[in-house]
């Protein structure tokens, strides 16, 4: 059992350190792409602003055609060269008002200004772009959507010299702005298409089951991002290993099943053991105390009826007729006696309560043992009857309703006071029927109430009333085997007791 558990803490560990694992693996793989996709816009940017800076400063056709506007290459020319060499699809030369002198757009000249096709939010570049008054001050290209579409712009002053000095100042000085869509080119470019899947720009966020590089615009805010598929090499992995590990812990959990079982199965034989043991000491200790009271309780009787006898046989010649009839009458009262102690000592190991299924009158059957009691103990009490059932009922339990009712009839004589009465009282419900019998004797305290159901158990107050302590266990015996219980309801010490019997229709 201990290895089973030191594999199984051993193959969670294991789990354990796998999804770890993974979830690093996946964590460095998306680190590793984002790195990847935030260098190559940075080359493409360093790449774009170098052209601009080579058309800008080094360039004479753009001076020439900004100042003379007569070189019929550049003014027709230039666009289309620069659209099919560097796919710059929008060129305008800005004035010193950031009028538009010259447009080319998808390579022709166009009439469309630039913003016309740009957002308001580059006037932040170009505004930055008339204080590069040298080539390492021309500001880094910036990121606009346009239709969609991701692009890059740049900005310079047109300059023929490598510093702005003499004309044209700052102020003064025309721009050069090109604009290129970052596009197929670079989703599809040798250096990601072997590491993103389904690479692409999005206005939004990227779509679930996505990572994303977010864009910022001219002015430092989000446009939108560069998406790719999350490819999560690292569940790959998981889930090759997934299927040996899942096996492997079945296999476990099946033996640890089997383990438990048998543990279980030893424990419960232990236990059964230990319960007969203590059974088999309870029932010596019950046989002991069984006999030592039985012997107790058959002694008195017994030494009345040899008394009875040996006064007769000694003197029952000079005994008159009433002399020798008191003492036969002894003798009678002491087999009487002995015989319901008899009685009482095997109804105890009763089982089976039912006979066969009769009409049965309850009020009648409490009547007649309330006589047969009251004769015999020559009770002075009175009987109130309570009937709420009403009619005869139907079942095979008359003889151990009789036992009941005897037993508890007895004891409400026994200890109620002479002249007080002892109600009874019959009723129905809730699928079961209900006999209660109401002394006012001494009452019986709370912590008692199981103990005066063991077999001769009598309380301190009571040892001087006459009786063996059988009645009571006697009554639950045969309350029991008729499906029902005997229970006990006492107000306390000199304020009477309520015995309750219930049994099922």
């Amino acid at each position: 059992m201990p290895i089973l558990l030191l594999v199984a803490l051993t193959l969670v560990a294991v789990a354990f350190a796998l999804y770890w694992g993974a979830r690093e693996l996946n964590e460095s793989q998306a680190r590793a792409q984002e790195s990847l996709v935030s260098a190559s816009l940075d080359a493409r940017r360093e790449a774009f602003r170098d052209l601009v800076v080579d058309y800008a400063w080094w360039d004479e056709v753009i001076y020439v055609l900004d100042v003379g506007l007569d070189e019929r290459w550049a003014r027709e020319e230039l666009g289309h060269y620069l659209l099919e060499a560097f796919g710059v699809t929008g060129i305008w030369v800005l004035g010193s008002e950031d009028q538009t002198k010259i447009a080319f757009v998808e390579g022709a000249p166009s009439e469309v200004g630039l913003f016309e096709r740009l957002p308001g939010t580059v006037r932040s570049l170009l505004a930055a772009a008339r204080q590069g008054r040298s080539i390492e001050a021309v500001p880094p290209v910036s990121f606009v959507a346009v239709e969609g579409r991701l692009h890059m712009v740049g900005a310079s002053i047109i300059s023929p010299f490598a510093e702005v000095g003499d004309p044209p100042g700052a102020e003064s000085a025309s721009l050069l702005v090109f604009m290129r869509p970052l596009d197929q080119d670079f989703f599809h470019s040798p250096s990601l298409e072997s590491f993103l899947e389904d690479a692409g720009f999005a206005e939004g966020p990227a779509a679930e089951g996505y990572l994303d590089l977010e864009i910022m615009g001219v002015d430092g805010q989000a446009i939108g991002c560069i998406f790719w598929r999350n490819q999560r090499p690292g569940d790959d992995l998981l889930w090759s290993v997934a299927p040996l590990l899942f096996g492997a812990l079945l296999i476990l959990a099946f033996l640890l099943v089997l383990a438990v079982r048998r543990v279980d199965a030893v424990v419960s034989h232990e236990g059964r053991l230990s319960v007969s043991l203590d059974h088999e000491r309870q029932r010596r200790e019950d046989k002991s105390r069984f006999v030592s009271m039985v012997s107790h309780e058959l002694r008195t009787p017994l030494q009345a009826v040899g008394a009875a006898a040996d006064a007769l046989d000694r003197y029952g010649e000079h005994m008159d007729r009433a002399e020798m009839r008191e003492e036969i009458e002894t003798i009678r009262r002491g087999v009487d006696a002995l015989a319901g102690l008899v009685d009482d000592v095997l109804l105890i190991g009763k089982v089976d309560g039912e006979g066969k299924v009769q009409s049965i009158d309850l009020a009648h059957l409490c009547s007649a043992v309330w006589r047969e009691v009251s004769t015999a103990l020559k009770a002075d009490q009175e009987l109130r009857l309570s009937d709420r059932i009403g009619a005869p009922i139907e079942s095979g339990a008359q003889v151990m309703l009789h036992t009941v009712l005897s037993n508890l009839l007895q004891n409400a004589v026994k200890y109620a006071p002479e002249g007080k009465a002892v109600e009874v009282d019959l009723a129905k419900g809730q699928g079961r029927y209900e006999i209660s019998v109401r002394d006012f004797g001494p009452g019986i305290r709370r912590e008692d109430r199981e103990a005066v159901f063991e077999p001769y158990w009598r309380a301190d107050r009571v040892l001087g009333t006459s009786g063996a302590g059988l009645g009571l266990s006697v009554a639950r015996a045969a309350a029991r085997s008729i499906g029902g219980d005997l229970t006990i309801e006492s107000d306390g010490l000199d304020r009477g007791t309520r015995f309750v019997l219930r049994w099922p229709f």
